[in-house]
């Protein structure tokens, strides 16, 4: 019997040579099969197409290769794209994490809106910054309750909010080296006394460092899914990590380049040894 190859239950054995890996390997196909049967290398798991031609009664037979393809190059592209996208989400959460001052260096403007407890906008409310043991007037909201305060160098920043009949609010803000698109609104209630606020702005300061860690933390499965994919080995751990890498917080291209590599590894997974 002559069988030709790609890599099959009522079985019989002939001989080959894998395309994929090279051996010399008896493989296993259908009793009583002819024609194109599929079955699978023993040494490597690559399926492969064997041609039976004849049939003869004896236990095992010579299986030519019908097509001797090549592996793809996808796993291996795959995987590069995922080690670049890991590698460009770890340098941004290290340069937020260790170079936070350096990133924000500079000045910038803080904008705020200013309504009483019904959500109608306060005139002119009284804006001081609160510096060390000194008080400067530096804004008053307008008719409609804005106000805005320049040349705030970047980071927190404490304002005391004012005006007569309602109480008065210590809020710490932040400030950043661009123009915000953010304008934070404060209520000020009917009253006498003193109260303590924290902005949005300046929670974003604080949660700065685990944001920074999260970045690193999330690009360590596409780094891991990129090794896989270079050996070709264990496609679901190579797949997991480029959806992480979609998913991932960092830069735009790195979700992009993660798509990419997830298209080619659904593509070639075939090529995957377990």
């Amino acid at each position: 019997m002559f069988l030709n190859v790609e890599p099959l239950i009522f079985l019989m054995q002939g001989r080959t040579k894998c395309p994929y890996c090279g051996k010399n390997v008896v493989v296993e196909v259908p009793d009583g099969a002819s024609g194109i049967q599929k079955t699978k290398c023993p040494n490597c798991g690559m399926t492969m197409k064997v041609d039976v031609r004849e049939r003869e009664d004896i236990e095992e037979s010579p299986l030519h290769p019908l097509v001797k393809r090549k592996p793809s190059k996808m796993p291996v592209i795959a995987g590069i794209l995922l080690i670049v996208a890991a590698l460009l989400g770890i340098s941004m959460g290290a340069a937020l994490l260790f170079s936070e001052n350096e990133a924000l260096q500079g000045s910038g403007m803080y904008e705020g809106m200013v309504t009483d407890g019904e959500g109608k906008p306060l005139e002119g409310v009284e804006i001081y910054v609160v510096s060390g043991g000194s008080v400067e007037k530096v804004a008053e909201t307008d008719e409609k309750g804005y106000f805005h305060i320049e040349n705030l160098s970047a980071g927190k920043h404490r304002i005391m909010v004012k005006k007569e009949g309602y109480v008065t609010k210590n809020v710490t803000i932040g400030v950043f080296p661009f123009k915000s698109f953010l304008k934070e609104k404060i209520v000020l209630n009917s009253g006498e006394g003193w109260e303590n606020k924290k902005a949005l702005s300046a929670w974003v300061f604080d949660i700065l460092p685990l944001f920074s860690a999260a970045i690193i933390i999330l690009s360590i499965p596409p780094l891991i899914g990129g090794i896989f994919a270079l050996m070709k080995k264990f496609e679901i751990v190579a797949i997991i990590g480029a959806i992480f890498g979609i998913f991932s917080i960092g830069f735009i291209i790195g979700s992009i380049l993660s798509i990419v590599a997830l298209i080619l590894l659904l593509i070639s997974k075939e090529e995957f040894r377990a």
